[in-house]
């Protein structure tokens, strides 16, 4: 049995069905998603569908399934409104409104179920997942971003986390470009983060990057795999 995780798949049906292809997932091992299935690409709900049916595939809460849960509350704010609407919604929202009445019903309860944070033990490492950065609050840890030096709040556990392109951590915006030439012109791609206080494994999925990947991470050993 094996652990993995990876993050921020945005709706890009096609790299997360490489991927498990590529780790060779199997009914014996446990996949942690941190976040954002959904929006930008089209395949969000496609794919919140299957991991719903997956017994051993574990999403938590992202930022993205939370501004979809706000969006239809019935006490929805304007603002809740408008926020999920500028976020790249739209593939998601349209293949919602072509379910069931019932099958909207069962994505909006799984949804509302889902944890910000887990808490993994492993034999020799105890890890936190958590889509964001660890918080006082829900709202805190779907939304939070870490500087790259910023430390881990968690003392014991190892420090897993989506949400912040790697991209963006530690470079302004001349140095991001020099660094997305560079990987063009190498033809790699954007790579997890290995950060003082914690790993990122947002690596740009969503984004229309062409150098973006889905990352995914197996826990045991650290193996790193790409899609």
């Amino acid at each position: 049995m094996a652990h993995y995780v990876l993050s921020d798949i945005h709706g890009e049906g096609e790299r997360f069905h490489r991927m498990l292809e590529k780790i060779r997932f199997s009914r014996e091992d446990k996949l942690y998603i941190l976040g954002d299935v959904i929006d930008r690409g089209p395949a969000g709900i496609a794919l919140l569908r299957e991991i719903m049916a997956s017994s051993n595939m574990e999403l938590l809460l992202g930022n993205h399934e939370y501004m979809m849960t706000r969006y239809f509350a019935p006490e929805a704010a304007e603002v809740e409104i408008r926020r999920w609407n500028r976020n790249g919604n739209s593939p998601t929202l349209a293949a919602f409104l072509r379910l069931t009445p019932r099958e909207r019903e069962e994505i909006l309860s799984y949804l509302q179920t889902r944890k910000p944070h887990i808490l993994l033990e492993l034999p020799g490492e105890r890890f936190y997942l958590v889509h964001g950065f660890p918080g006082e609050n829900l709202h805190d840890e779907v939304w939070g971003r870490p500087g790259l030096e910023d430390p881990n709040p968690i003392p014991g556990r190892t420090l897993i986390i989506g949400h912040t392109p790697v991209l963006l951590l530690g470079r302004d915006a001349q140095a991001q470009q020099l660094y997305g030439e560079a990987l063009m012109r190498s033809g790699d791609h954007l790579r997890i983060l290995h950060a003082p206080g914690f790993l990122d494994l947002d690596c740009g999925c969503g984004h229309g990057i062409p150098f973006r990947a889905l990352a995914c991470l197996r826990l045991e050993d650290r193996a790193e795999f790409y899609t």
